[in-house]
């Protein structure tokens, strides 16, 4: 089951698709937002949810940020 913070966003699947999409680790994702890799091994589980504003919008603009870089480029899968 999809967990969504109080702002609405869905953390499961916004981790989920930057780790499968762009081939990233948790520990990668942790250290962009300055979190643990627990927090976002919790978040992408659907345990918890960031609760900080601030987290969520720089998650989002890691997200843009990588679609800005990749966009029109074939990403490969591992």
């Amino acid at each position: 089951m999809a967990t969504k913070s109080k702002w609405g966003m869905n953390m499961q699947k916004e981790i989920r698709d930057l780790v499968k999409k762009y081939n990233l680790s948790q520990e990668d994702i942790a250290s962009r937002l300055g979190v643990s890799f627990r927090s976002i091994y919790r978040w992408e589980r659907g345990e918890t949810c960031p609760q900080s504003r601030l987290i969520i919008r720089e998650f989002k603009k890691l997200k843009q940020e990588l679609e800005k870089k990749w966009k029109g480029r074939r990403i490969l899968a591992a």
